[in-house]
């Protein structure tokens, strides 16, 4: 550009969509990272989709033993398990690669709420500057599209590394990932278009109320729950229960109408659980609980939308413990590896879903922090410290994650024994489960709140300092 040309206006937007301060590239780089993770997992979801079946282990899986079919006349790629080459098991391992990408999207979500004062207030100076409701608008819409379309590109390579994982490093009939292909790649360029559009999009609808008015210097209140709020999870509730008992029986049609009816329970009833579990704690008398339950109170929707992906990992790791039960008690043994393997792969899958999830937790936990950063060093100036500090957000991380968690155990052991009823189960076996489930389900929680709470450090340290004791 020319000495004394006038810069163009998008090339104004996109000067100024570009992260410069702390919290903006913070935001953009979990943004990305989110779109990143839900990426990987849609392409292999794609690549699973993609394999052809196996000619010579085709199978049909009941919940205890596993049935020879009539084998495939189609090729498949050799050295694949066979839970991506038999139809019926790659159904279940699709969904769950699925499943895999909840979690990295909420915590793309999450990610835009870091840096929302800082954020309102530079929307508020340039609305003051002239930038009307369409050019802030059009400024978010850049911002997020961008550390959206980093994260799709990012995804390719992620998936290679997932591949290598899955792929050439496991063992000869062990490989559940196949070779990335022409259809892989058309996806990847797809998901780029998509996930660069819908991040752009989502963070425009996220900007929009800070462009409602132009001197909301301050972070406005979370919303807080409403009759409807309460209304819709009775009424997911209601139809789930009717589809069980009710006298239509069992259609096909009616799988999917519970599967959305939980889903919508597991979505509208988090921030109510979040909201009991913390009235519940800051009735103790423990100092570090109640402070960390009073944190919870404050903002009870944004912890609650993770409540659903850790009743999913608490329901996984409540059916495994049973699973391998039966599977030591029922199977012969030449076939344990077929179902432990798959296990093992079940929980390692658990495990991450849970770190990602409270990790998605600490979004709000850390702009918690930041937003409140002279209360916070008003109270390590009162004898107390920035470790203390931390320890009062691993709780209240702890109190987002660990009953869910293990809500959704007791379901899914329970379901689980429900399903095997008939089998001439020894009772000790199954007893002797629940015990392991609650526990695995607890560890993982806890292990997850453990990993994300290191996020926090920084945040808590720069908010503790002297100088926020100054009046704002």
């Amino acid at each position: 550009m020319s000495v004394g040309t006038a810069p163009r206006p998008h090339q104004v937007f996109w000067q100024l969509s570009r992260p410069k301060a702390a919290a903006d590239r913070r935001r953009a780089f979990r943004m990305s990272a989110g779109v990143a993770g839900s990426g990987v997992f849609l392409l292999a979801a794609l690549a699973l989709l993609s394999i052809d079946g196996n000619p010579n282990a085709a199978m049909s899986c009941a919940p205890t033993n596993c049935v020879p079919q009539a084998p495939s006349e189609t090729p498949y790629q050799p050295g694949l398990a066979d839970y991506v080459t038999q139809p019926d098991l790659r159904a279940g391992t699709t969904f769950g690669a699925l499943l895999l990408v909840v979690p990295f999207i909420l915590l793309a979500l999450q990610a835009l709420r870091t840096g929302t004062a800082a954020r309102e207030r530079r929307l508020a100076a340039l609305s003051l500057a002239g930038a009307t409701r369409g050019d802030l608008r059009r400024l978010a819409l850049m911002e997020g599209t961008r550390a959206a379309v980093v994260g799709a590109l990012a995804a390719g390579p992620g998936y290679i590394l997932l591949w290598l994982l899955l792929g050439p490093v496991m063992p000869n009939n062990a490989k559940l990932l196949p070779q990335p292909g022409m259809p892989l790649i058309l996806g990847w360029l797809g998901l780029v278009l998509v996930l660069g559009s819908a991040g752009g999009l989502i963070a425009q609808l996220t900007a929009r109320p800070a462009t409602v008015s132009p001197l909301g210097l301050t972070r406005r209140r979370p919303r807080p729950l409403t009759r409807f709020d309460a209304l819709v999870p009775v009424v997911s509730l209601i139809v789930i229960v009717a589809c069980f008992i009710g006298p239509l029986g069992y259609q096909d049609y009616m799988l999917m109408i519970v599967f959305a009816a939980v889903m919508t329970l597991s979505v509208t009833g988090g921030p109510w659980l979040i909201l009991l579990t913390a009235h519940i704690s800051s009735r103790r008398q423990g100092l570090l609980t109640s402070l960390a339950a009073r944190r919870l109170l404050a903002d009870v929707r944004t912890p609650g939308r993770g409540v659903g992906v850790m009743l999913a990992v608490g329901v996984t790791f409540g059916v495994l413990p049973v699973l391998v039960a039966n599977v030591i008690t029922q199977v012969n043994r030449e076939d344990y590896g077929f179902y432990l393997y798959g296990s093992g792969g079940a929980a390692i899958a658990a495990l991450l879903a849970a770190v990602v999830a409270t990790s998605s937790l600490v979004v709000g936990a850390t702009e918690q922090v930041l937003e409140n950063a002279r209360a916070t060093a008003v109270f390590v100036a009162l004898a107390a410290s920035p470790n203390m500090v931390s320890k009062i957000v691993r709780r209240q991380l702890m109190l987002a994650a660990v009953p869910p968690t293990m809500i959704g155990a007791v379901l899914g052991w329970a379901a689980y024994v429900l399903l095997l009823r008939n089998e001439g189960q020894n009772i000790v076996w199954i007893v002797a489960t629940l015990p392991v489930a609650l526990g695995s389900a607890a560890l993982a929680a806890v292990l997850g709140a453990l990993i994300a709470t290191m996020a926090v450090g920084p945040a808590i340290r720069s908010s503790s300092g002297p100088e926020n004791l100054r009046t704002p």
